[in-house]
């Protein structure tokens, strides 16, 4: 049984259950009415609540008057150009249905972004889209908590009751592999970050890693390297990994990017360095931010299709609303949300050419 002796820290709805030795949607159920639960059970609930000073994130979607009519958005960093097309998207989707779209920018800060996630809930919002590049144990736990519908964009589901919808990037990754090895390219580094909850990126290097496995055969190297402000995604970071690529003489004739920001930044730091693209080394960004067309070299990358993501999850998140159940209304064995994928597509530009030599 959890040990709840830090008055400063909010009990979680899970240390409420343990407590009264009931699972987390009968602990959701006693505290918004009782409704099917039987009167010892929810007294024994309603005292472990009060002993913990357990404080629902939210209030009950069942205990409103009336609809908000308001959706809340939460995306990691708005000042990624990536982002700003999720919430045009999702704003157009709400907006058909009638909806007002409340935002709140993590700014890249994990922390913040479970802040936001109280305040939305606090603002009464029908439902929240969480469009967050890393879902955290901690994201984890303090969604399960909520009482209003959610789903989560740009990862995996591993919440019960919480449906996904992300990019392919399996199937991105091994585009972008595939692309250069058809041009001749032996060797090939994939410019990551240091985030293992990052679980688009980490299946972008699978399907690199995949393609490259398939022609084994044939000689072919691929590895992964992360650095210091990659995690961010920012162009920065990309030029300082291409530095420390370069200080090393690295081998490798092609480049893949988690993102186009970092490859923006890994080509900057590349021709600083004296190489030139795509003749000494190609490079693929991953995006297709608006940016991508306009840099030189033009850049070579792979596009999500942020509209049909953002459609896809304010209809999930319309027909949880719907049903008035959220991923706190869960019973404690419920498999996690399904998790849609989004096709992507090749965009070939200026940035990558045939293999040298």
């Amino acid at each position: 049984m959890p040990n709840h002796n830090d008055p400063t820290k909010p009990a979680t709805i899970r240390e409420v259950a343990a407590r009264a030795g009931v699972s987390t949607a009968t602990v959701s159920r006693s505290l918004r009415g009782g409704v099917g639960v039987e009167p010892a059970t929810r007294k024994r609930v309603e005292e472990a609540a009060r002993e913990l000073r357990y404080r629902p994130s939210g209030v009950a979607r069942s205990l409103k008057l009336r609809a908000t009519s308001t959706l809340g958005l939460i995306v990691t960093d708005i000042e990624n150009p990536y982002f700003p097309q999720i919430v045009s998207a999702v704003e157009d989707a709400a907006r058909e249905r009638g909806y007002t779209v409340l935002l709140a920018d993590g700014r890249r800060d994990p922390d913040r972004e479970l802040q936001s996630l109280d305040i939305l809930a606090e603002r009464e919002v029908d439902g929240m889209i969480i469009a967050s590049t890393a879902v955290s144990q901690r994201h984890r736990e303090r969604i399960e908590e909520l009482h209003c519908p959610a789903v989560i964009v740009n990862s995996e589901s591993t919440v019960p009751g919480v449906p996904a919808v992300m990019s392919d990037n399996i199937m991105g990754g091994r585009i972008a592999a595939e692309h250069v090895l058809d041009l001749g390219h032996r060797a090939l580094v994939f410019v990551g970050d240091d985030d293992d909850h990052n679980s688009a990126v980490q299946a972008r290097i699978e399907g690199a890693l995949a393609a490259v496995t398939d022609r084994a055969d044939r000689g072919l190297s691929f590895r992964v390297v992360a650095s210091v402000g990659i995690t961010d995604g920012a162009v920065e970071g990309g030029i300082r990994a291409a530095r420390e690529l370069a200080d090393a003489s690295f081998e490798e004739t092609a480049v893949l990017c988690r993102n186009d920001l970092s490859a923006i930044g890994v080509m900057r730091g590349l021709i600083d360095a004296g190489l030139r693209i795509p003749e000494d080394v190609s490079v693929v960004g991953y995006d297709d931010i608006e940016l991508a067309a306009y840099v030189d070299p033009a850049l070579t990358t792979i596009r999500q299709s942020t509209d049909e993501m953002a459609r896809l999850a304010v209809a999930d998140l319309f027909e949880r609303i719907e049903q008035g159940r959220g991923p706190a209304d869960e019973e404690a064995d419920a498999p996690p949300g399904e998790t849609t994928r989004v096709p992507v597509e090749l965009i070939a530009r200026s940035s990558v050419g045939r293999a040298p030599g």
